[in-house]
């Protein structure tokens, strides 16, 4: 097996491992009683923001790696979590749970189509391009879910926030 796989399969390894808490959290708000789906779906947010701030740091830490160009891209496209992770934080508190998901939905799917990030892939093969893709439509998915649930007219839990 060449090394190029090796790593490819460690970094879908390491991706798959850490989107599947979010699978599991948007999911199990649907098959819990409301007070509890409240609990889950305030603990999807808060594990949302860790991922994005450790996604922020390996982004940051890919930096050594590269020359040029790409460290003052790296270094940009590092930022974008902590902005997505911090202003939905901030939403969440001072308004509530339904505008930081909303927020996060919108600014993890716009983030697919930056140019910038495009322009990085093309130093990886394309299965990377791939993965990407494949992770950012699932976390996606989730956080459509679970946008779902908080405004979800029938059980109201949004209505025990307020």
């Amino acid at each position: 097996m060449h090394d190029e796989d090796i790593l490819l399969r460690s970094t879908q390894g390491i991706a798959y491992i850490f989107i599947a808490p979010c699978i599991i959290l948007s999911a199990s708000v649907w098959f819990t009683s409301d007070s509890i789906g409240i609990v889950v779906a305030s603990l999807f947010q808060i594990y949302i923001f860790i991922l994005f701030f450790l996604l922020s740091g390996y982004i940051r830490s890919l930096r050594s790696y590269y020359e040029g160009n790409y460290k003052d891209e790296l270094s940009s496209i590092s930022l974008i979590p902590i902005f997505l992770a911090s202003t939905s934080g901030l939403l969440t508190i001072l308004l509530n749970p339904v505008w930081g998901i909303g927020f996060l939905l919108i600014g993890s799917y716009l983030t697919r189509f930056i140019k910038t990030l495009y322009t990085i892939f093309n130093i990886f093969p394309k299965k990377y391009l791939d993965l990407f893709n494949i992770i950012s439509i699932i976390l996606c998915i989730c956080l459509m879910l679970i946008f779902t649930y908080w405004v979800n007219p029938y059980s109201n839990p949004i209505q025990a926030y307020i």
